[in-house]
């Protein structure tokens, strides 16, 4: 190799993909600050001119294209973090400081145990504000590209936005507006700002559809450009990580699923119920008959003539018809057996057995095998079992096979019965629910897409530990556009977090903000709970959003006091801003006489013995000019019943109140939710389900605390402005200056 190589834009450059295979032939793990750099050039990112060299000694003319003060850094095809090594130094003038400065470094990494393979000597960036572009693999939903604060505290200050790839212009401006330091990218305080544009199209260059990191990730595992200097004419990449990985294997789908046969099924096959009574089997056809379940039910087993009153058969090619959709509840060791003998006669088998964690891998891949040659779909294994009101069936005891409009996809077989059982608590009403535990071959993907599908599904909600097919799913809820809302559930969201990465990307990022990058490109809500869960389902089920009213704020109601106050402060936690009436809307709201102690600024804080007034028709008059007058975004009503309780003969005016609350069908303009605080006596929470029976027979979200209730409008709201977008970011941008203001 020549002592000297320049590192600078030149014609006839090798391309993104050239250099990228030229690197993994020589089996390296990263690519040298040099080559990294020829990338970057490749990709019209600026970089500074330098050289590399492979000497420790510099001769004055080896020095001489280059413009004073110099930057000297150790080249490694290894990731290095080269500050924390020692391995670069900064404002050298001659050659014979680079050569000692060469010497230094090769004696600092010696130290460390680590070599370099050269050293690059490069002319000092201009100053400017520095950032960080970096990329990373989330292990769920594929490539993602960051924007931040850089520099040598990135890390610690995390000040950071996401987006997956491929990003698009409003993406790549976005990430700009939501770091803490936009403002000094823009020009505070009369100061000179940086080139956005050059920020925007280095984003691009790296993470959008023609992008060296869409196109090449896998190959490139993680990269971090830390810092680029961002200054008024341009951007230059000071320096850059980049470390090489392997292409992914190709997901090989078996194409798109049709659920027909297992949400309506013509004919149930259970495998694994006794003739003594005592399975999950058993539990299974005892479900089927008290359900209403029409078709027909066969029982599969090798000796028994007859399983709960129903004739049984031996395997599931010895059935009349063949089987839609097959209960197994056997042994793990008994699966492929009963499998093989199906001789294609079923169409979808849900397995509910998991095998020794020593063999789960290899049973599981002979598993698939098997059902791909049987043309047979699996759910599960290690699961629970479907909910079909369409169906007239349901695995668990107790739950409502009433027809609704939620469609859920559970990782989780227990987490699927509490979905059900506190789901429908909340008034939440299925039109599917099925576990799929290790999703083997039905991955969440597969069911996302049926119910986007599935006019019946008005709601979509995901409890998922592992997608699989994460980019699969990635394109599913982009090409939604949030046609209709997607709620996540993501279990392990923690411990993806990559504490022990090669870049300060790797570090920075992790599960949770790849997630939340997904809900601003598509518009899917992701919740932390089980309880937010639930809540943000009932709120998307039973109201229709109204991206164009987003900025009009919120109205807080209710005989709360303190609660009011409170309130207040998670309102504005949440990012949501409280509706101003106008001069003639508290002109007709003082037009109520009431007494010291009521507030009818918003919020609106009324003492119980006020919103008894008029045997409860009060409350109907301030909220019907709160509608008419003020014209909120939303209204929360909160009441606090042990309260309200407190007063003799509560029966004459709670009907008139609860008119109040839920108003009239045809008026209401505004989101209506109601929150019921309780003491948990019986007495109280008697009345509560009262109050939340009639919520969910008038289609309002109800809540026990007003903070639950803020939140999930907020997260709706945020649903609401992806809506209000479709491709304007003008009218975004207007949207989100409202809720600011």
């Amino acid at each position: 190799m020549a002592p000297t190589e320049h590192i600078a834009p030149e014609r006839g450059r090798p391309g993104a993909a050239e250099l990228l295979k030229a690197a993994v032939a020589r089996g390296d793990r990263a690519l040298d600050e040099a080559g990294a750099k020829a990338l970057l050039l490749a990709a019209g990112i600026a970089v500074p001119r330098g050289i590399r060299l492979t000497s420790h000694e510099v001769a004055a003319a080896t020095l001489s294209g280059l413009r004073p003060p110099f930057a000297v850094k150790a080249l490694s095809t290894a990731p290095l973090h080269k500050s924390d090594l020692g391995a670069v130094e900064l404002n050298l003038t001659e050659a014979q400081e680079v050569s000692a400065a060469v010497r230094r470094i090769a004696g600092r990494l010696e130290s460390a145990g680590e070599t370099a393979s050269g050293y690059l000597v490069e002319e000092m960036a201009s100053p400017g504000t520095e950032i960080v572009i970096g990329g990373l693999i989330d292990p769920q939903l594929g490539p993602a590209v960051m924007l931040g604060a850089g520099g040598i505290y990135a890390e610690i200050l995390k000040d950071t936005s996401f987006r997956l790839c491929p990003i698009i212009e409003a993406d790549a401006r976005r990430m700009v507006d939501e770091l803490r330091i936009a403002p000094i990218l823009k020009g505070a305080r009369g100061n000179e700002g940086a080139d956005i544009e050059a920020i925007v199209a280095a984003l691009m260059a790296l993470a959008g559809p023609e992008g060296i990191f869409t196109h090449h990730a896998g190959q490139i595992a993680e990269f971090d450009l830390n810092p680029l200097i961002a200054r008024p004419d341009g951007l230059t990449a000071v320096d850059a990580r980049i470390v090489l990985g392997a292409p992914p294997a190709p997901v090989v789908p078996r194409g798109r699923v049709d659920f027909s046969r297992l949400f309506r099924p013509i004919s149930i096959a259970v495998v694994g119920a006794s003739a003594s009574g005592t399975t999950a089997g058993n539990r299974f056809i005892r479900l089927l008959k008290q359900t209403g379940y029409a078709g027909a039910i066969y029982p599969i087993h090798p000796k028994a003539q007859e399983i709960e009153g129903v004739t049984a058969y031996p395997d599931l090619s010895a059935t009349p018809t063949g089987a839609d959709y097959a209960y197994l509840t056997v042994p793990a060791g008994r699966v492929a057996d009963v499998l093989e003998k199906a001789e294609g006669r079923v169409g979808f088998a849900q397995v509910m057995a998991s095998a020794d964690p020593a063999v789960q891998g290899e049973w599981e891949s002979d598993l698939a095998e098997l059902a791909r040659k049987q043309m047979i779909r699996i759910i599960g294994p290690n699961c629970m079992g479907t909910h079909s009101p369409r169906g007239r069936f349901t695995f668990m005891e107790g739950a409502l096979v009433e027809p609704g409009s939620v469609g859920i996809a559970c990782q989780s077989g227990g987490l699927g019965m509490d979905i059900l059982r506190r789901g429908q608590e909340l008034g939440l009403r299925y039109s599917g629910l099925v576990t799929i535990g290790n999703s083997i071959d039905i991955g969440p993907a597969d069911l996302v897409e049926n119910y986007m599908e599935d006019p019946e599904t008005k709601v979509i909600g995901l409890y998922v530990e592992d997608l699989r097919n994460g980019e699969r799913f990635v394109e599913l809820v982009r090409q939604n556009r949030g046609r209709k809302p997607v709620v996540v559930l993501v279990g392990g969201v923690t411990s993806l977090g990559r504490a022990a990465a090669a870049s300060h990307t790797g570090a920075m990022g992790g599960s949770a903000a790849t997630w939340q990058a997904l809900s601003r490109q598509s518009g899917v809500i992701v919740t932390d709970t089980l309880d937010q869960f639930l809540e943000q389902l009932s709120l998307c089920q039973n109201l229709e959003p109204r991206p164009e009213t987003a900025s009009q704020g919120v109205t807080l109601f209710g005989n709360g006091g303190g609660a009011s106050v409170l309130g207040t402060d998670a309102i504005d936690r949440a990012g949501l801003t409280l509706a101003r009436p106008s001069t003639a809307a508290m002109a007709e709201l003082n037009e109520i006489v009431l007494p010291p102690g009521a507030s009818l600024r918003n919020p609106i804080d009324l003492p119980a013995s006020v919103l008894k007034g008029d045997e409860g028709r009060i409350t109907a008059r301030i909220l019907d000019v709160n509608r008419r007058e003020v014209k909120p975004h939303a209204t929360i009503i909160h009441l606090n019943l042990p309260v309200i309780m407190g007063y003799r003969h509560i029966e004459n005016f709670l009907p008139n109140l609860l008119a109040a609350v839920f108003g009239e069908e045809e008026q209401a303009s505004e989101h209506r939710v109601l929150v019921l605080r309780s003491d948990r006596s019986e007495e109280v929470d008697a009345w509560r389900r009262t109050f939340r029976a009639e919520a969910i027979r008038r289609g309002v979200p109800s809540f026990d605390e007003v903070a639950e209730a803020v939140q999930a409008l907020a997260n709706f709201q945020g649903y609401e402005l992806f809506l209000a977008d479709s491709g304007d970011t003008t009218r975004r941008r207007q949207i989100e200056g409202g809720l600011r203001t």
